[in-house]
C-alpha cells in the first residue's frame, strides 16, 4: 500500500472515536480505540477525564450519535499520566469506529520527519466528525541538558487557521515512507496523545505550537498480552527415614572366613 502524506481516508483514522456523556451525548474527549488479543482500551488526556465517574461516560461507535458502548473503567497511566479507558470487548462490528492493532502503536515519539497530523473529533448539535490538522513536530531541549526526560515534544499547525484549535486528546498519527533496510512497508501508525500547550516558552516553527505531544507507553504496557502459565513438572516425593528393599532385592549376608569354608565345602559334597 502507497500511503500518501496525511490521507484522510487512512482506516488508521477509524480508531478515533468521541467519548461522550451518556445521558446528554455531550462530547468529553477524542479518544482513540486499540486492541490487542481479546482486550480492547481507549488512550486520551487525563485531564479531559479527571471530572467524570466511568459510569457516566461512553463511546459512540456511530458518528450520527446514534449508538454508543459504555465504558468499564478509566484510570490514569503509571509513567507517561495519559487517560486509560477500559472498553467492554469484543468491540461491535459494522460501526463507524474500528480499533487498530498494538502493533499500529509507534514504540517512540519519533515521527522521523514523516508526515504528520492530529486527529480529534468535533461536535456539530448530535452529530460528529473527525477532524485532521496537518503539523510539523519539533523535538525542544527544555533543561539544557541532553537527557531524553528534558525534551519537550511540540507540534506546530502547518496552516495558520488552525491557531487556538482545541486539540487535547487528540491523537497524532504519522504517515511512515517505506524503509528498505529493516524492510518494512509504508505505514501510518499512531506516536502519540496531544495536550495543549499553554506555556508557550518555546516556538520552533512560524506559527506558534499549539500541542505537546505525550507517549503512548502507558497504552502499550496495559495491552500486553499475559503470557499462559507454564504447567508444573511433577515434583518427586520427599523420602525420608531409612529405605527397605523386598528380599528379592535384600543382600546375602556377610559371612565370616570359617562359615564361608564350610558352605564350599557342603557344595562340593
Amino acid at each position: 500500500m502507497v500511503v500518501r502524506a496525511r490521507d484522510r481516508d487512512s482506516v488508521q483514522l477509524r480508531a478515533v472515536a468521541p467519548l461522550v456523556v451518556t445521558v446528554t451525548k455531550e462530547l468529553v474527549a477524542p479518544v482513540m480505540l486499540v486492541t490487542n488479543g481479546t482486550k480492547t482500551m481507549a488512550v486520551t488526556s487525563a485531564e479531559l477525564l479527571r471530572p467524570w465517574e466511568a459510569q457516566q461516560l461512553s463511546i459512540v461507535t456511530k458518528l450520527d450519535g446514534s449508538e454508543l458502548v459504555p465504558i468499564v473503567n478509566w484510570g490514569m497511566g503509571r509513567y507517561s499520566g495519559v487517560g486509560l479507558v477500559e472498553v467492554a470487548s469484543p468491540f461491535p462490528a459494522g460501526v463507524d469506529v474500528t480499533p487498530v492493532q498494538i502493533a499500529t502503536i509507534c514504540a517512540t515519539v519519533d515521527t522521523r520527519g514523516a508526515p504528520s497530523a492530529l486527529v480529534s473529533i468535533m461536535q456539530n448539535g448530535t452529530t460528529f466528525e473527525r477532524t485532521l490538522i496537518p503539523v510539523h513536530v519539533d523535538n525542544v531541549d527544555s533543561g539544557g541538558g541532553m537527557s531524553d526526560d528534558v525534551i519537550t515534544r511540540l507540534a506546530s499547525p502547518i496552516d495558520a487557521s488552525h491557531e487556538g484549535v482545541v486539540v487535547e486528546g487528540a491523537i497524532l498519527f504519522s504517515w511512515f515512507p517505506p524503509d528498505p533496510v529493516l524492510g518494512r512497508k509504508s505505514e501510518v501508525l499512531a506516536v502519540a496523545v496531544a495536550y495543549a500547550y499553554r506555556m508557550r516558552t518555546f516556538q520552533p516553527r512560524a506559527n506558534p505550537a499549539i500541542a505537546e505531544l505525550c507517549g503512548l507507553d502507558d497504552l502499550g504496557r496495559a495491552l500486553i498480552a499475559s503470557a499462559p502459565t507454564p504447567k508444573k513438572a511433577p515434583e518427586l516425593p520427599e523420602v525420608t527415614g531409612e529405605i527397605v528393599l523386598s528380599k528379592a532385592d535384600a543382600p546375602a549376608p556377610v559371612l565370616d572366613g570359617l562359615d564361608e569354608y564350610r558352605q564350599k565345602r557342603e557344595r562340593k559334597t
